[in-house]
């Protein structure tokens, strides 16, 4: 009856972007044959622009993690 809602993901390009309590992936790129890898999902806890560093608190252990936006790409889950 039903139908599966399928989530709005978006790139995030500068952190500015971000407001805490968004939902982001960030995924990493592991060879140019390959899709990206979600390597850490969670919510937004704060940013740091001037570092290119988002705090998430990481879905799977429940955790405080750092992502470095240097190293990977971040996507909004909507």
């Amino acid at each position: 009856m039903f139908k599966d809602a399928k989530a709005q993901v978006t790139r995030v390009r500068t952190l500015d972007q971000l407001h805490r309590g968004d939902e982001i992936e960030a995924r990493l790129r592991v060879g140019p044959n390959y899709d990206d890898v979600v390597i850490r999902r969670g919510s937004v806890q704060d940013t740091a622009p001037g570092i290119g560093v988002v705090w998430i608190m990481d879905r799977q252990t429940g955790m405080r993690k750092a992502v470095n936006a240097d190293e990977c790409t971040l996507w909004r889950v909507a």
